[in-house]
């Protein structure tokens, strides 16, 4: 398993050592970030998503991506009103602690444990499962309303319809070649890109907050999971890669919205900046427990 992951982690350490060194500036992972969103993941998610057979694994897939983010928002919210959280704290922390980086982590991890087999689930996990509650509940948390048009503009949505609809469709040989080059470009960019944009200042001083928001999505979540799939005997690659999306740490888009809504921005920068590199350690735990 090491093998696998490894080459993903050394992808992510070259863009953070060729930023350390000054050949890179952090501000550079902004055209490749924005490859990803706008070019590289819609056209991943409709390759992908053409591939998907409707199935008791795929709903199940789905069914528990909503199920261990919901939960976790009840449990977080019940933890930050124990604790006393001022309000923007409590929905830092509810982000933060419930919504994971299912896309830019996700899927290079899934595709270095189970290949392109096993990355079909985790874009149903992420667009279907993770992402329609992110633009709803995750949005209305940052922002305090609800935004369709959040939803239909957001490029990889329209891409994963458009793959629903054309289903198994067969294009000329050339443009499933495109497809394929261009969906596999994402996961050295989205890796190097993330590796340009973390910054160890993040962690300096990481406060007991971070570290319980931590517990609840990387540990708690991927725990409670874990033992309902070995209570139910579900074990397949489905499940499997479901594990791993809820093992995952914050979204890196939580800080982006606690920046722009006026949240705890330390809760969400420090929880990002620690969760990912914890991720390169427990992702595959998880996985290989089950």
């Amino acid at each position: 398993m090491q093998e696998r992951v490894l080459p993903a982690l050394l992808i992510f350490l070259s863009g953070f050592l060729l930023k350390r060194v000054g050949i890179l500036k952090p501000k550079e992972a902004e055209p490749l970030v924005n490859y990803v969103l706008f070019f590289s993941l819609p056209i991943l998610v409709f390759r992908e998503v053409r591939k998907v057979q409707l199935s008791h694994e795929t709903a199940g897939v789905v069914l528990v991506a909503w199920g261990t983010i919901l939960g976790s928002l009840i449990l977080s919210f019940l933890f930050g009103k124990a604790l006393g959280m001022e309000e923007r704290t409590l929905r830092s922390f509810l982000l933060v602690s419930s919504f994971g980086n299912t896309a830019f982590l996700g899927y290079p991890f899934t595709f270095a444990l189970f290949g392109e087999e096993g990355l079909r689930f985790a874009v149903l996990y992420d667009q279907i499962g993770s992402f329609l509650l992110v633009v709803s509940v995750g949005f209305s948390l940052s922002r305090g309303s609800f935004s369709l048009k959040e939803v239909l503009t957001f490029p990889p949505f329209p891409a994963l319809l458009l793959g629903l609809f054309l289903g198994d469709l067969k294009f000329p040989g050339f443009f499933e070649g495109f497809l394929k080059v261009v969906g596999d470009s994402l996961i050295p960019v989205v890796l190097f890109s993330m590796g340009l944009r973390f910054e160890t200042s993040h962690i300096k001083g990481v406060a007991g907050y971070t570290l319980l928001s931590l517990f609840i999505k990387m540990v708690l979540s991927p725990l409670v999971l874990l033992l309902l799939l070995k209570l139910l005997s579900l074990d397949s690659t489905g499940y499997r890669v479901a594990l791993l999306e809820t093992s995952m740490p914050p979204m890196v888009m939580a800080g982006v919205l606690a920046i722009k809504y006026g949240l705890d921005e330390r809760l969400a920068l420090s929880s990002i900046a620690l969760g990912v590199p914890l991720s390169f350690l427990t992702t595959p735990l998880w996985v290989s427990l089950l």
